[in-house]
């Protein structure tokens, strides 16, 4: 059982002794998933679209049905922002599931809390941090409340799709959520909870997923 944090409290995950390794940025396969928010900094901060990023930086997996994006690994399985000399090209962008190692989150069906990963980061000499500063994120209260209902969400179209016995139809909502949250760029000079929000309502009413 992980015992469970919420962003206030302290962790011993801070590793000054960091030198650069890079292995948590290695050998990650499809795994460093990326949610709309995730997209939407990254467009930002390299001033790009989400189709320039599927053609050398993000791939496309199938998750329980939906189809989501995830950072890629190229030469030396080694993801692609990752430079040289074993530091991150983008950290000050970098997406959540980056920003979080080696914490992890468990949903209780409500909201969820962090723990930290065992076997995470093998260096020695941890010392504590408080969790909100180590994730180094704007509106940290927003973030997690959008975090947690896309997981939900998410989770409730997945529920769908199993119940589902139309192939083509599961398809078709599985590219219609992938347009609606992903593909369809994000204004970057506008607040992006209003504009998910506005997408999570249309896509929820769609699918009848609305309370």
């Amino acid at each position: 059982m992980h015992q469970l944090m919420t962003s206030r409290e302290m962790a011993r995950i801070s590793c000054p002794s960091c030198e650069g390794c890079g292995d948590c940025c290695r050998g990650m396969d499809d795994t460093i998933h990326l949610d709309p928010y995730d997209i939407y900094i990254l467009c930002k901060g390299l001033s790009t679209t989400f189709d320039s990023l599927l053609e050398k930086r993000i791939g496309l997996h199938v998750e329980e049905g939906l189809v989501l994006p995830h950072l890629l690994m190229g030469k030396n399985e080694a993801c692609t922002f990752l430079g040289p000399d074993g530091r991150c090209g983008i950290h000050a962008i970098r997406p959540g599931f980056c920003r979080l190692f080696p914490l992890g989150r468990e949903y209780d069906g409500e909201g969820f809390g962090y723990f930290v990963v065992e076997g995470g980061c093998p260096r020695p000499g941890k010392s504590p941090v408080r969790i909100r500063k180590w994730l180094d994120i704007p509106e940290l209260g927003r973030w997690e409340a959008f975090v947690s209902d896309w997981h939900y969400f998410t989770g409730d179209v997945k529920k769908l799709l199993r119940a589902g016995e139309n192939a083509d139809l599961n398809r078709r909502i599985a590219l219609f959520l992938l347009e609606t949250f992903y593909v369809t760029p994000y204004r970057t000079g506008e607040d992006f909870y209003a504009q998910f929000y506005e997408r999570l309502e249309t896509a929820a009413s769609a699918l009848h997923l609305s309370d």
